[in-house]
């Protein structure tokens, strides 16, 4: 399934190209407006919210669990300002900048070398997992439509 959908993409990418493209902007403008108009701000907590997603503990939350806990940090698998600065391309001294800023927003905490999300910075970033959410419903239908379309039988005309 998955070869016939990345075949299906590149034939019909011209087709399907605003409809991916569109979800992800939208989400690129709310990350950088919920991050201070700082894009990099929003790669950075992105890097630290992959480690986040990765560790089986954070999957067994509620969302009520996460939203309603106002000093807690999430379970993580944990990231340092190396492996952020490596991942994105930011320099180091600029990650370094801006996890500062971010952990005085009360988004981020350092155990030990370790940088992870706060419940805050969940609960904060609403607008950014709704666009996420968006994003990937929209690209679901945009795929669903192409595999629809091509398992329809051709109409026969007349």
């Amino acid at each position: 399934m998955r070869n016939l959908v990345v075949d299906l993409l590149a034939e019909q990418y011209p087709a399907v190209a605003k409809d991916l493209l569109n979800p992800l902007a939208e989400l690129m403008q709310v990350a950088r407006k919920a991050c201070g108009d700082d894009a990099d701000k929003f790669l950075i907590l992105l890097v630290i919210g992959v480690r986040t997603a990765q560790d089986q503990r954070f999957s067994e939350l509620t969302n009520d669990e996460l939203e309603n806990n106002p000093v807690g940090v999430l379970p993580s698998l944990g990231t340092n300002t190396r492996s952020i600065s490596d991942s994105t391309g930011i320099p180091k001294e600029t990650v370094r900048r801006k996890l500062t800023e971010l952990t005085q927003a009360g988004w981020i905490v350092r155990e030990g070398n370790d940088l992870l999300l706060t419940c805050k910075a969940y609960q904060e970033l609403v607008t950014v997992r709704d666009s996420i959410r968006s994003l990937a419903i929209r690209n679901w239908e945009t795929v669903s439509g192409l595999i629809t379309t091509r398992e329809e039988p051709p109409s026969i005309p007349g």
